[in-house]
C-alpha cells in the first residue's frame, strides 16, 4: 500500500519530467539528424553531416577548450572553497548561518550584473588599472580582459558557491570522533586532515566539481563579455549557430554532445559517490 502511494506521488514529478525535459530532449535529438536550406530553414530530410562536423578537427578544439576550462573552473573552485567550508562548519551555528547567507549572497544578483562588474574591475579603465596608475606603479593600463585566463576568474567566481555548500555538507557530516581518535593515537593536525578528513569528504569534494563543471561548459556570456571571443567554447559556439549562423541542426548536434559529456560526468560522480557508501558499511 505504502509503496502504491509513494508511486502515486511521483506521477506529478513524471510528468511534469516528461513534459519540460523529455520532450524537448527527445526534439533537439531528432533535430541534430535534420537539415537546413541556404535561409536556415529546418528541412524534415535526414543527414549524418550534423555529427560529422561534430568530430570534424576544428571542432573537437572547441570541445577541448571547454573541457579545459570546465576542468580548471572545478579545480580553482575546490581548492578556494575547500577551506572556506571547513572553517565554516567550525564555527558556532549563529556565525555559520551567517557565513553561509553571506556565501549565497551573490546569487541575489542577476550573473550577467556580476560580470560586468568583472569589466569594471578590470578594464583598461577600471578600477585596477585606475589605482595603479593613480599610485604610480604602472604608466599604462594592464591589459587584463580578453584572456583565457580572465574568463577562468569570471566562471570560478560565478561558480564557487556551489562548491562551498556541497564541500560544507560533507564536512559538516563529518564523525568528529574520528578525529579525536586520530589525535588520541598521536596524530597531528595535518596527518588527520589528510589520513581522515580529507578522505571522508572526498564524496562533498566529488560533488561540487560536478555542480561546478556542469554549468561551466555553457556559461557563454562570461566568455563573450571577459573573454572577447578571442577563445572559442562550446556555449558561445551553440549560440552562435542559433542566433547569427542561423543553423539549429548543427547547434542540436553539439548540445546533444554537450549533454553526453555532462551525464559522463555525473555518472563518474555516481560511482565516486557509491564506492564511499559502500566503503562506509564494509
Amino acid at each position: 500500500m505504502q509503496t502504491l502511494k509513494r508511486n502515486i506521488l511521483a506521477v506529478p514529478i513524471l510528468v511534469w519530467l516528461g513534459l519540460f525535459v523529455g520532450i524537448p530532449l527527445v526534439f533537439v535529438f531528432v533535430l541534430s539528424f535534420l537539415s537546413r536550406d541556404s535561409l536556415g530553414t529546418i528541412v524534415f530530410q535526414f543527414t549524418w553531416e550534423n555529427w560529422q562536423r561534430v568530430f570534424d578537427p576544428i571542432y573537437l578544439r572547441v570541445f577541448r577548450n571547454s573541457l579545459l576550462l570546465a576542468f580548471l573552473t572545478g579545480l580553482v573552485t575546490i581548492v578556494v572553497g575547500y577551506p572556506v567550508a571547513y572553517i565554516t562548519s567550525n564555527l558556532e551555528p549563529k556565525k555559520r548561518a551567517l557565513s553561509i547567507g553571506l556565501i549565497m549572497l551573490p546569487f541575489w544578483i542577476s550573473s550577467l550584473l556580476r560580470t560586468y562588474g568583472w569589466m569594471i574591475l578590470l578594464g583598461n579603465a577600471g578600477i585596477i588599472n585606475n589605482v595603479l596608475r593613480a599610485l604610480g606603479i604602472i604608466d599604462k593600463p594592464l591589459p587584463m580582459m580578453y584572456k583565457f585566463g580572465t574568463t577562468l576568474v569570471g566562471t570560478a567566481y560565478m561558480l564557487i558557491p556551489f562548491a562551498i555548500v556541497a564541500i560544507f555538507n560533507s564536512v559538516d557530516k563529518l564523525d568528529r570522533s574520528l578525529l579525536e581518535a586520530s589525535y588520541d593515537l598521536g596524530a597531528n593536525k595535518r596527518q588527520t586532515f589528510f589520513n581522515i578528513t580529507l578522505p571522508l569528504t572526498l564524496p562533498g569534494i566529488a560533488g561540487g566539481f560536478t555542480l561546478v563543471f556542469i554549468p561551466a561548459l555553457g556559461l557563454f556570456y562570461v566568455s563573450d563579455l571577459l573573454g572577447g571571443g578571442n577563445t572559442i567554447f562550446l556555449g558561445n559556439m551553440i549560440n552562435t549557430q542559433v542566433t547569427r549562423g542561423r543553423n539549429r541542426p548543427l547547434a542540436a548536434a553539439f548540445s546533444i554532445a554537450m549533454i553526453a559529456v555532462v551525464l559522463l560526468v555525473i555518472s563518474i560522480y555516481g560511482r565516486i559517490a557509491k564506492d564511499d557508501a559502500e566503503g562506509l558499511f564494509l
